[in-house]
């Protein structure tokens, strides 16, 4: 059962620029500015939802809502100079929007009809917690938030970010920022240009980054984390880490379990690593330029400046970290 509404308006851009394009726009039938068109949908469902979401220009956001129902807002939009045929493509497209149900299978933006190719449709979209989420945006933000999942998300250009999911993630942005915070699952994640940040999950991480730092908090499980350019904070690690940069200093805190492996690298950049002083862990700790130094007692196997061995409590797990240029610091 669906139930339909739709709305729409102009928007017109002033300034000179704007102007002198609006007045050349009207000798031709075009407008200047921005129009768009909205629609709601109202679908009915009776039980774990499948949620395919595709947008070519647009937003994604997707929320936990009421049981039984998946409540659609959208828009519809051209900008700059557009023609009476453009506003009527969108018209159209509010009037049909791209959505498609299969009984508790929900597809929005999925094979466009000729007409809506070239327009920017955004979605907002409120759906039962038991909701397994693909979402995929050319260029614009997608947001997910309180559904259980997994969450599978990808945009070309745009920030990501997920929030209170009960399963895995998976996340890939060409250009754009990812946040994700308290996952009951894995994550997976590849940033080509921007940064990461990852809090409160549960379960094991592995992800990259070309260019952008990359921040972990309270990581649950294992992690496994790369950036090319950029930074790498991690905090409050427990079981095996690897933690590499290509250009970029690493900061590590935590404290190492029992059998448990840390390996740090950085090919230009210092590494930071702060423990306890219950710490248990055999250390060995390298840099090809710049000095290793720490103020933990330690049981020294083999020290230069350049690289030290030693035992840190029994030596329960071991670290090892190693960097081509920067200063090694354990506290």
């Amino acid at each position: 059962m669906a139930k339909n509404s739709m709305t729409g308006k102009r928007i017109d851009r002033g300034g000179p620029v704007a102007a002198a394009l609006l007045a050349c726009a009207l000798q031709s039938a075009c407008s200047v500015g921005v129009y768009t068109q909205n629609f709601q949908r109202d679908l009915t469902v009776d039980g774990p939802v499948r949620l395919e979401v595709a947008t070519g220009s647009g937003g994604i956001s997707i929320t936990r809502g009421g049981s039984g129902h998946v409540s659609i807002r959208g828009e519809v939009r051209c900008s700059g100079i557009f023609t009476m045929s453009d506003e009527k493509r969108v018209k159209e497209t509010a009037a049909n929007p791209p959505i498609v149900q299969v009984g508790n299978v929900i597809r929005l933006g999925k094979d466009l009809p000729e007409g809506s190719r070239g327009l920017a449709i955004s979605y907002v979209i409120e759906t039962p917690e038991d909701t397994r989420v693909e979402a995929a945006a050319s260029s614009g933000k997608i947001e997910i938030r309180n559904v259980h999942g997994p969450a599978k998300l990808a945009s070309s250009s745009g920030k990501i970010e997920a929030e209170n999911i009960g399963d895995d993630v998976t996340v890939t942005t060409g250009s754009g920022d990812i946040n994700i915070s308290h996952v009951a699952g894995r994550v997976a994640f590849t940033a080509g240009s921007g940064g990461a940040t990852l809090e409160d999950i549960k379960e094991d991480i592995r992800g990259s980054a070309g260019s952008g730092g990359l921040q972990i908090e309270r990581p649950g499980g294992r992690v496994s984390i790369e950036t090319k350019s950029g930074g790498i904070i991690v905090r409050d690690a427990t079981a095996d880490l690897r933690a590499t940069a290509g250009s970029g200093g690493l900061d590590i805190s935590g404290s190492p379990s029992a059998h448990t492996y840390w390996e740090l690298a950085s090919r230009s950049g210092g590494i930071d690593i702060s423990v306890p002083s219950s710490a248990s862990f055999r250390l060995h700790a390298k840099t090809d330029s710049g000095v290793v130094s720490t103020a933990l007692p330690i049981a020294i196997e083999e020290q230069t400046r350049k690289e030290l061995r030693a035992n840190i409590g029994s030596g329960e797990a071991r670290v090892e970290a190693n960097t081509g240029s920067g200063s090694i610091v354990i506290r």
